[in-house]
């Protein structure tokens, strides 16, 4: 398994785990089910802190890729400067999930600010890491980007040539 490949497995931890936590935590919230709150803020204080192994993967995973046809250099530009925020969101998220349940270990029960404010943090850090991961599929699909049919077609390869060799 190479980088770029490890890389794009372990993006979706975050991104899900932090749409699915926060979709979780609101509904505990909302029906004062400590026990879902706790467990989604399990789920947060993972899906925050794996994104610190994505981060790690993507320099690797650059090395890569940036040298193969249809592979855009400015999507990858763009997507690795909108990653540092994407793992300070995750990072911000999953360090105040696991504050929330350390304080209620002492406290003996969740504390509500504790869970309202981690679900604030869930909420950005989702809206960043999905803006990320968008800008990280650009980087070699030019439907993604934009690109017209032609600009495609100029990009894929011919079929005819690999007929030609076989």
């Amino acid at each position: 398994m190479s980088a770029a490949h490890l890389h794009l497995l372990l993006n979706h931890i975050p991104l899900l785990g932090l749409i699915f936590g926060a979709a979780l935590l609101a509904y505990g919230l909302w029906r004062s089910h400590e026990d879902v709150q706790k467990a989604s803020l399990g789920l947060l204080a993972v899906a925050g802190l794996s994104a610190i192994a994505v981060y790690l993967t993507g320099e690797p995973a650059e090395e890569i890729i940036e040298g193969l046809a249809g592979v855009s250099h400015d999507a990858i530009e763009a997507h690795e400067e909108v990653g540092i925020y994407a793992l300070i969101g995750g990072l911000v998220t999953g360090l105040s999930a696991l504050g929330a349940l350390g304080y209620a270990l002492l406290r003996e029960h969740l504390v509500r600010w504790t869970v309202i404010l981690t679900l604030v943090f869930a909420v950005i850090a989702s809206g960043l890491i999905g803006y990320t991961a968008n800008l990280g599929g650009k980087i070699s699909h030019p439907e993604l980007r934009g690109a017209s049919a032609s600009t495609m077609q100029d990009e894929a390869p011919n079929e005819t040539e690999h007929e030609e060799d076989e």
